[in-house]
């Protein structure tokens, strides 16, 4: 049985009504109030559901990574065992040493390949900091550079760069290091 009196929601007029207690809160609030209350959690209810389906989405995609990734390294670690075995043997022919060289070989490659860092833009509301990016190589021209960096066309403000680039550092990084 609702009690008569001053809905407790702030956006209420004084004025004597029936009053419900709110399951959510506990406080005693007039039916147009509780009807609000009452959508309220069906939409959190709803976006959480939601938010919850998208996480087990994507730890489902996560765990997929996982797996092809040891199953790579599954792989790799066998062909390392095979060429250790090939090499222990000395009447390996030539055709077995070529074959598991160019293995390891394709290996490596697809290895570097896959090896991308992915810079993200650095500035701030308030400040800006540029990104300066060390090279392993001794010498590089301005052709080298612009094959080494692709810009990614999903994030104007990120870039793929190969396995030569190896460290990111900060102006003030540089300027350290310069001192």
């Amino acid at each position: 049985m609702p009690e008569i009196g001053s809905c407790t929601d702030e956006t209420c007029d004084d004025e004597l009504k029936e009053l419900y207690e709110c399951h959510c809160c506990l406080h005693l609030v007039c039916l147009y109030h509780l009807n609000g209350h009452v959508e309220i959690i069906k939409k959190n209810k709803q976006q959480i559901d939601k938010l919850r389906n998208k996480l087990n989405t994507i730890i489902n995609t996560l765990q997929l990574i996982i797996n092809e990734k040891l199953s790579t390294i599954k792989y790799e670690q066998n062909l390392i065992e095979q060429t250790k075995q090939i090499l222990d043997v000395s009447s390996s022919s030539i055709d077995e040493l070529e074959d598991i060289f160019e293995k390891i070989k394709q290996t490596i490659i697809l290895n570097r390949s896959e090896m991308m860092v992915k810079v993200e833009s650095l500035s701030l509301e308030t400040t800006n900091h540029s990104s300066i990016c060390k090279s392993n190589k001794e010498n590089i021209n301005s052709n080298d550079v612009a094959e080494e960096l692709e810009i990614s066309k999903d994030n104007e403000y990120s870039m793929e760069i190969n396995h030569d680039f190896v460290e990111t550092i900060t102006i003030d990084d540089a300027d350290e290091s310069i001192q």
